[in-house]
């Protein structure tokens, strides 16, 4: 996987040779190292690109967002290799207890509100530690609804005058960014990973596509929320083009997992294939959650 984050904002053509990316228009032409590539994001609507290179891509194991009119990733080319046990995943996915699901979620919503503490600590909000008691108290399945409580607690701490619903705020605009970048890594990684998206552990809507993305993503989300407070772009009326790139740029981010530091980008592979294991093994002991690094969680 290279590191290298490619935001392509004008019109142009795409195409691979020699192993080299090369984007032409009528002004110039620039070519770099497939290798080199971990994240592209197409801005422009008018942007051509060849099949050789989508397949080139895939082989890469290289991300690849579209964006909507409003400059928001809304797909992601996700590499769909062969997956030597995918029929086993399935059936053992298809098969998941509710007491196993209730345990991941249970899980899942832990680590979320220990990102969302230790997010607070770093800027030195005042109810962190009531944050990392809650986490302490999460119940399988949050019977309780913990993730709620400590999310009412979370947004009126970090952000001043903040409304997670006003559309008008610039703040959101960056968060649903981000969201959708973290989302669309995270349904390639759980296609990778040989699981079905649609079958989710705690979301259910037969609607959805992405149930199984749109929980997995949970604990992935403080990560943003620090960046976008981090950025401090109360002042922009829109979002620019250096505020997208520094939000995709979370994606090459350190986290923790396991007391080991990887990307968020790895850190997505990495649970989504913990996921597979802890439902193939029926034991939740195999599951692999990301965590903010450097900040005292367990205190």
């Amino acid at each position: 996987m290279g590191w290298r984050i490619l935001q392509i904002t004008k019109p142009c053509k795409l195409s691979v040779k020699n192993r080299q990316l090369v984007c032409e228009n009528h002004e110039d032409k620039l070519t770099l190292p497939i290798e080199d590539i971990s994240v592209i994001v197409l801005e422009n609507k008018q942007i051509i690109f060849s099949n050789a290179l989508l397949s080139e891509l895939a082989d890469s194991d290289i991300v690849l967002f579209s964006c909507d009119f409003s400059h928001i990733p809304s797909g992601c080319f996700a590499p769909f290799h062969d997956h030597s046990r995918y029929a086993e995943v399935a059936w053992a996915q298809a098969e998941t207890s509710e007491p196993l699901k209730k345990r991941i979620w249970q899980e899942i919503v832990k680590a979320k509100i220990y990102n969302q503490a230790s997010c607070l600590k770093f800027f030195n909000r005042q109810h962190h530690q009531k944050l990392l008691e809650i986490a302490k108290l999460v119940q399988s399945g949050d019977a309780k609804n913990s993730e709620a409580f400590a999310a009412n607690i979370y947004w009126k701490d970090l952000f001043a005058d903040f409304n997670r619903h006003n559309e008008f705020d610039i703040r959101n605009s960056a968060l649903n960014y981000g969201y959708a970048v973290i989302r669309g890594c995270m349904a390639r990684s759980v296609v990778g990973a040989g699981l079905l998206p649609c079958f989710g552990v705690h979301h259910a809507n037969k609607l959805n596509a992405f149930n199984l993305v749109d929980d997995l993503m949970e604990p992935f989300r403080p990560f943003v929320d620090f960046q976008v407070n981090k950025l401090n772009i109360s002042n922009l009326e829109e979002l620019d083009s250096q505020t997208k790139n520094k939000l995709v740029e979370i994606l090459t981010q350190n986290c923790s997992v396991n007391n080991e530091e990887v990307t968020l980008l790895r850190a997505c592979d990495i649970l989504a294939l913990s996921v597979a294991k802890t439902i193939k093994n029926k034991n939740i002991r195999y599951l692999q959650l990301p965590f903010l690094k450097k900040l005292p969680l367990f205190e």
